[in-house]
């Protein structure tokens, strides 16, 4: 057995980064003295995110690979001094084990580790693989999916190494109470809440979207407030709209603390994306989900399948103007506003697909290696 240092390889965004904090914030619960460093990108993002966890952190050169031939060269220089980084690593800190985070930073670190025979894992909170797992997936020895159907995506040989076990989140995340919640965001403990954001982009569909429903959320204000995360360039415009349509609650331009956001919230209106999507699972919240409508792929109308499927959540298509978006709400968002029975029930559903346990799986296998 080799000691109690882990390496976690990825990084470039949100997304990637904040599930692999979750799993070193479960690792830490079982080794109290594990060392974890964070092999990450360049980006400024990293350092924005990483610096205040006081994890050990280092930038990779590697670039993601690009979409034009003028962009190879730079991609292969990086490409050989990220795989030169990595086994100086290696040597130096003789990891327990490597995870990847998915995305183009875990690449060299974890096809290092994977040829050096050290236990190696992906995490793949997307319901498609993106190109950078499905290049790692056939060299480590376990990956982690968000999604049971995400398995069909990797060839036949592959899908044995295959976990469903949900994406990680910060165990903080479902911890809020409500009378906290009530008490931080000055809502009306007796009324139900609707959580309106649309995470890291905060998406302005979405937004305007809601705007064009002022009236319609109004005339249900005896009943629901909300919490509307806006971003602080339309936070004063958006607040006045609330106000002139009677709609109580809170307009922000940014929630520090979203735990407590899922604690006060009875339902969300939302994006697609996997961390969302991760969130909204493991706080049980019912869901209207708006998905990213520009992916080549449709990957926000993967993730937010399964819910669906389930009945914790409704999907309304983002036709990118505002009327047409206003009226699909109103065919899916409002009834539900309308009737508590359709509301619990969806709720009963979004409790039954709850995967809070993810962050902790990961952590046991990595503990096991």
């Amino acid at each position: 057995m080799m000691g109690n240092t882990y390496i976690f390889a990825g990084g470039g965004t949100g997304g990637h980064l904040y599930p692999g904090l979750a799993v070193a914030e479960a690792l830490r619960t079982r080794q109290p003295d594990a060392k974890i460093i964070f092999a990450c990108s360049s980006r400024d993002i990293d350092r924005t995110i990483l610096d205040p966890t006081g994890y050990v952190s280092l930038p990779q050169p590697i670039l993601p690979f690009p979409r034009r031939v003028t962009g190879l060269w730079a991609f292969w220089r990086a490409w050989r001094a990220s795989l030169k980084l990595a086994r100086e690593c290696i040597s130096r800190e003789k990891p327990r084990a490597v995870l990847g985070l998915g995305g183009f930073a875990a690449g060299a670190m974890v096809r290092t580790a994977a040829s050096q025979g050290l236990p190696t894992a992906l995490l793949n909170p997307d319901a498609l693989p993106g190109r950078a797992n499905a290049y790692l997936a056939r060299r480590v020895d376990v990956i982690f999916t968000q999604f049971a159907s995400t398995a069909a995506c990797f060839a036949p040989p592959l899908q044995k190494k295959v976990r469903c076990v949900g994406c990680p989140v910060r165990a903080e995340l479902t911890a809020g109470r409500r009378d906290e919640a009530v008490e931080y965001f000055h809502l009306d403990a007796n009324k139900k809440t609707l959580l309106i954001f649309g995470g890291s982009t905060l998406a302005t569909s979405v937004t305007d979207a809601v705007v064009a429903l002022a009236k319609d959320l109004g005339a249900l204000s005896k009943a629901w407030q909300v919490i509307f995360v806006v971003g602080a360039e339309r936070q004063a415009e958006i607040e006045a709209k609330m106000q002139e349509a009677n709609i109580g609650g809170r307009v922000l331009a940014y929630c520090d603390r979203m735990d407590l956001a899922y604690a006060a919230a009875d339902l969300a209106l939302a994006r697609g994306g996997a961390g969302t999507i991760a969130e909204l699972t493991a706080a049980a919240t019912p869901a209207v989900v708006m998905p990213y409508p520009h992916h080549k792929d449709r990957q926000q109308y993967h993730n937010a399948a399964e819910l669906i499927e389930r009945g914790a959540a409704k999907l309304v298509d983002d036709h990118c103007r505002a009327d047409p978006n206003a009226q699909a709400l109103r065919a899916e968002l409002l009834p539900i506003l309308q009737s508590p029975a359709v509301l619990e029930e969806m709720h009963r559903r979004a409790q039954i697909a709850s995967k809070p346990t993810a962050a902790r799986d990961v952590a046991d296998w990595l503990t096991a290696s």
